[in-house]
């Protein structure tokens, strides 16, 4: 979509109209989602809400379409089995035409209007290629998580034509943000940390049970460092060893 803007002696140019779409995955975040899209709703400037819902065994669901009667930008997708947060913001990426992406995760609590304001304008006004949301002065715990590895947020503003720079297999699961630093970093991207005063979010053992949190956490772990080394040369280097060794 463009728009044409008058420059004077009756010439015309022709710009992009700046389209941005939220993508929310979310996966058993019943009574938590609701919240997060009660604040993007406050929202003027998002064209579209995108929510995939993947795989969710509890109320999410419901919720989500209760919130798509109240707003029209509000698209519900949805995996029948739960695929991985890589794989749904890929699924939701995939049906919007959108310039600009914002992605955020559904359980958020303390988020309001202005830290989405505050994600975006960065990158909409060119003074930054990504946007990373950083907690401070919420929950001790998510504080320090983004104090010491601020590259794991879920909360991000980028142009949705970077994603060409970021390996897909690298982004299955919770890969998603280590493969799109990853590319960052390989790209030489302008990345601006962004604070999100008040913003928190619960940890898995808060609405997984203790067990099955460890579990969900041990396997995020385990595959961010999948994540690393199929976004990075380490990939490269080890295929290059492993050829050189046959030859020897």
């Amino acid at each position: 979509m463009t728009s044409k803007i008058e420059i004077g002696m009756g010439l015309e140019e022709t710009r992009p109209i700046p389209y941005l779409a939220a993508i929310i995955p979310v996966y058993d975040e019943a009574g938590r989602v609701g919240r997060v899209l009660s604040v993007l709703r406050g929202v003027a400037c998002l064209n579209e809400i995108i929510v995939v819902n993947d795989g969710s065994t509890d109320g999410t669901l419901e919720e989500v379409l209760e919130c798509a009667a109240l707003d029209s930008r509000i698209h519900v997708l949805s995996h029948a089995k739960n695929q991985g947060k890589g794989q749904a913001v890929y699924k939701g990426k995939s049906t919007t035409r959108a310039t600009y992406l914002l992605l955020l995760d559904g359980d958020l609590s303390g988020l309001k209007p202005q830290h989405i304001h505050d994600l975006i304008q960065p990158v909409m006004d060119g003074s930054a290629d990504m946007t990373l949301g950083v907690f401070q002065g919420g929950r001790f715990d998510t504080d320090l998580s983004h104090w010491l590895t601020p590259w794991l947020s879920g909360q991000r503003c980028l142009r949705t034509n970077m994603f060409r720079y970021v390996s897909e297999d690298a982004a299955a699961g919770y890969g998603i943000e280590t493969a799109l630093t990853v590319a960052s970093r390989q790209q030489k991207w302008h990345c601006q940390h962004v604070a999100l005063t008040g913003v928190h979010h619960p940890p898995s053992e808060f609405h997984r049970g203790v067990w099955s949190g460890i579990k969900a956490r041990a396997e995020m772990y385990a595959q961010i460092l999948k994540a690393f080394y199929l976004a990075s040369s380490w990939k490269r280097f080890i295929r290059r060893l492993r050829l050189r060794m046959q030859f020897d």
